[in-house]
Parts: structure tokens; C-alpha cells; sequence
């Protein structure tokens, strides 16, 4: 004759088998209600992240342009989640100036501007100068070698005009050299600045330079650095990468500048 095995019997024999304390009367459910909650919050946090991740490459990528209205409903539907996710993800896109909420009409991919470009830059100069000069003379062999990896995958990467697939791995290699001096510095504060300040110049880059091919002026300014970095010669390694990011500030206002002009003569042809 088959045994009927009450519910809370059939726990507590499963959690016998891994270890585990069974759960007894009600400070035993309350345990395990507990255990439920813990594991709904790492689900609801995970899905938070993916849903905020997934926004925030669509609008570096160039994917959801300046100006395009990203719907709740919509976004929604898309991903498979509820409302809820998808507006906290707004709210911190909001907070990192990437989008616009604005009450009753929607939310919209900031655009970014020449002055933004110049704060930005401005920024990161007074960030990666001063960890590049706190690190240079401890680095160890082996995070050398890690910077010279990166630069080994950033020139192997060879970048058409039009070829989007290969500039943005371009890019990830080129983000992960100057994220290194952040991870290696050790402050988590300064190394989230970083990312959210260099996710508004990858937007740019993205926007404008794919259609032209990789900046072979780029690798050369990276080698500097790196010889910098091998010889553990602080004062050269910020100089190095002053003059890299003064460079690169340059040529996107450049190219900013003339991607205006021309959004302007094809607006004004079409009138």
C-alpha cells in the first residue's frame, strides 16, 4: 500500500538529502518563506539588469537613435515583462543622461551634443590621468601583459567603411584598455564614472566613425601608452593619455560638426 507523504514531510525529507535543516512549525515556514522572497529578489534583480543592459547597447549601438520614443508598451511586449522593469531601467537611463523622460508625451534618446562631447572628454581626462599616474610604477607583469593583450586584439581588428560588427568589438577592446586602469586602481566609484561617461562617447563614435573605418591615429596613440605602462614611467603615462583623449576630442568635434552640416543641407534640400 502506497504511503501518502504529507507536504511538509516530502520538504523536509528533500532537504534532509542535501543537508539542509527541515522546516518545523511556523518559525519553519517562516524560514522558508524567507528562502522564497531571497530567491524572487535575485530574479527580479537579474531581470532588472537584462532589461536595463538591453536598452542601454541598443542606444550606444545606435540602434535606438537621438530623439526615438522608446514605448513602455512596446518595450514591453518585446522583452516578455511587465511594465515594471522597463521603467526602472528608464529611470537610471535618466539618471545617466541617456534619456529624456518627459511627463505625458513619453521618453526619448538624448541626442549628443558638441558641449557634451567637450564635459565628457574634459572628465575623463581629469579621471584616467590621475589613475594612470597612481598605478603605473606597481604594475605587475601580469597586468602588462593584460594591457598588451588588449592592444594586440585592438589592432588585429581590422574595420571597413560601413562594417558595424567589427567597429563595435573595436571598441569593447578599446573600452576595456582604459577601463583597466580603473579595475586595477581598485575604486569601484571612479570605475562606474567611467563607464557611464565613455557609454555617451561610444554613442558618438558609433554614430560617426563606423562609416569611416578604424582610426589607425588611435592604435598609434594606444602604443604610446602602453610603452609608457612597460616602462612604469608614471609622469609619461599621463601625458600619454592627456594627449590621447585631447586627440580623440578633436577629431569628434570634427566629425560632429560636419555630420550637422550635413543633416542640415539634406534638410534643406528636402524643403
Amino acid at each position: 500500500m502506497n504511503r501518502v507523504v504529507p507536504q511538509d514531510v516530502k520538504q523536509n525529507e528533500a532537504l534532509a538529502e542535501t543537508g539542509s535543516r527541515p522546516f518545523n512549525g511556523l518559525q519553519g515556514r517562516m524560514t522558508q518563506m524567507a528562502a522564497e522572497e531571497q530567491s524572487t529578489l535575485i530574479d527580479v534583480t537579474n531581470i532588472n539588469e537584462k532589461v536595463y543592459n538591453f536598452i542601454k547597447t541598443n542606444i550606444i549601438s545606435y540602434n535606438y537613435p537621438p530623439g526615438y520614443n522608446l514605448n513602455l508598451n512596446q518595450l514591453s511586449e518585446l522583452l516578455g515583462v511587465s511594465p515594471t522593469p522597463i521603467k526602472d531601467a528608464l529611470f537610471r537611463l535618466a539618471g545617466e543622461g541617456l534619456v529624456e523622460i518627459a511627463p505625458r508625451k513619453g521618453t526619448y534618446v538624448k541626442d549628443v551634443t558638441l558641449e557634451d562631447i567637450h564635459e565628457i572628454l574634459q572628465a575623463r581626462i581629469i579621471l584616467e590621468t590621475a589613475a594612470v599616474e597612481a598605478i603605473t610604477a606597481s604594475l605587475t607583469d601580469e597586468q602588462i601583459s593584460r594591457f598588451e593583450e588588449l592592444f594586440r586584439q585592438m589592432i588585429t581588428v581590422r574595420v571597413g567603411e560601413n562594417d558595424e560588427a567589427s567597429y563595435k568589438a573595436y571598441m569593447e577592446r578599446d573600452s576595456e584598455f582604459h577601463l583597466l586602469f580603473f579595475q586595477i586602481m581598485g575604486n569601484q566609484r571612479l570605475l562606474n564614472i567611467y563607464r557611464n561617461l565613455n557609454a555617451h562617447i561610444q554613442i558618438v563614435r558609433f554614430r560617426l566613425l563606423d562609416r569611416r573605418g578604424k582610426n589607425v591615429t588611435t592604435d598609434q596613440e594606444h602604443a604610446v601608452i602602453l610603452e609608457a605602462l612597460r616602462e612604469r614611467n608614471p609622469a609619461k603615462a599621463k601625458e600619454a593619455v592627456r594627449r590621447h583623449l585631447l586627440s580623440l576630442d578633436s577629431a569628434l568635434t570634427v566629425l560632429r560638426s560636419q555630420h550637422a552640416g550635413e543633416q542640415a543641407g539634406s534638410g534643406s534640400k528636402g524643403t
